[in-house]
């Protein structure tokens, strides 16, 4: 076998991913709006409140989460007093020091091998240019999970199916990528029974627990939100706002711990961008189901399905979160193993977007809260980033039908 390029070695990459790891998790707690702000004041409050016998979110109140979400907001407590952050960097960077092996070790001496090395260095460099974000937030503790999922899904469906349910017991966002699996994939049924044999079996230990009351809260959370600031959707309001028309602001929400943007329209606009989301995450699911009848291979509907809901659920999102930008790293990772050249311009596309979100989260933030026009320049231009990757993704998913078995 010949010898791989220094540059998808393992001593390499792995030393990247530390170097970059140890990067994200100073840069946590020294940077500018202070990204492990949720972690810090959110999580460790929730999980000191669930320790300290004063009740247990999820289960004794509603949340804004899944219940199980509950395991990775309890478990650094166990770096012990004061050391909450600290814990919760060394949760994630193992969650992601299993993905990126796996990446590395999954297939040996493979064509398929060095393309997960690639991607694994890929992934690297977006984590990197997306910035502490990355790190700092629950879909922190998804990402990896979904990573794993989406690579095992074609050729180890139920493993797939169990490891992405409680993906979306955490987040609820990775139930994209379930449908994604459940339209590509040739055993379907083996998805469906194992995502609902975890589900259930999650469902019953809540109930267990004493948490039926609650487990669903989580569902009707969003729906009083209104529009993010940082939400495609928002952009032409941030810049009223930054013009100065009279009614149109940003303010916080103390109930659900977001700026948005207020003035006319925005609630419509709110109201609408659900409609939108809906549509399109059919429109791409019915597409989906037609590539997989009319013969395309799983490995190549899998991807590029998955990349145009995970986008989709961005573009059209009413929150539009910094981290949200991370969801994109498990279906581009898949699209360059499984379908390699095709998803190298939605790869290039998504760095630049990473790279354009850290510029304003969390550097500039104080500036966008203001809507200064640099800041919100910024803003704009990754908000048309994601418009363009949108388009391409759509353009790799109707592509789809041309590769068949």
């Amino acid at each position: 076998m010949t010898q791989r390029p220094w540059a998808v070695s393992s001593a390499f990459l792995w030393s990247v991913f530390v170097l970059v790891s140890v990067w994200l998790g100073w840069q946590g707690y020294v940077a500018e709006a202070v990204p492990y702000g949720d972690v810090s004041f959110v999580y460790e409050f929730w999980a000191g409140q669930s320790a300290g016998g004063s009740g247990i979110v999820g289960l004794d109140s509603q949340w804004v989460y899944p219940v199980v979400a509950l395991v990775p907001i309890l478990l650094p407590l166990i770096a012990g007093p004061g050391l909450y952050p600290i814990g919760w960097i060394i949760l994630v960077t193992t969650l992601n020091a299993g993905a990126f092996g796996y990446l590395l070790y999954s297939a040996p001496g493979t064509t398929r091998n060095l393309l997960q090395r690639k991607a694994a260095l890929w992934w690297v460099m977006f984590l990197l240019l997306l910035g502490p974000i990355s790190v700092a937030r629950l879909d922190s503790i998804v990402t990896p999970l979904a990573i794993v999922g989406l690579l095992a899904a074609v050729q180890r469906p139920a493993f797939a199916g169990a490891l992405l349910a409680v993906a979306t017991w955490i987040k609820v966002w990775p139930a994209a990528l379930i449908a994604a699996v459940l339209v590509a994939v040739n055993k379907r049924k083996a998805v469906l029974v194992s995502v609902v044999f975890t589900s259930v079996a999650i469902i019953l230990i809540a109930l267990i627990l004493g948490g039926g009351a609650n487990l669903f809260s989580f569902l009707g959370q969003q729906t009083s939100r209104g529009l993010q600031i940082e939400a495609p959707l928002a952009t032409p309001f941030l810049w009223l706002a930054a013009f100065k028309e009279p009614g149109y602001a940003v303010y916080y929400d103390t109930v659900i711990l977001t700026f948005q943007v207020m003035g006319e329209s925005t609630g419509v606009v709110a109201d609408v961008s659900s409609v939108l989301l809906g549509t399109a995450f059919l429109t791409v699911l019915g597409w989906g189901i037609w590539l997989h009848r009319s013969g395309s291979r799983p490995s190549h509907v899998l991807p590029a399905v998955a990349l145009a809901l995970t986008v989709v659920l961005i573009v059209f999102n009413k929150v539009g979160s910094p981290q949200y930008i991370g969801w994109l790293a498990a279906p581009l990772i898949a699209g360059l193993v499984l379908e390699k050249k095709r998803f190298k311009a939605p790869a290039i596309i998504a760095l630049v977007v990473a790279a354009l979100t850290q510029a304003f989260y969390p550097y500039l933030y104080t500036g966008l809260l203001e809507v200064q026009p640099l800041e919100l320049s910024i803003l704009t231009l990754r908000n048309i980033g994601e418009l363009l990757l949108l388009a391409v993704s759509i353009s790799v998913l109707y592509e789809a039908k041309r590769r068949e078995i």
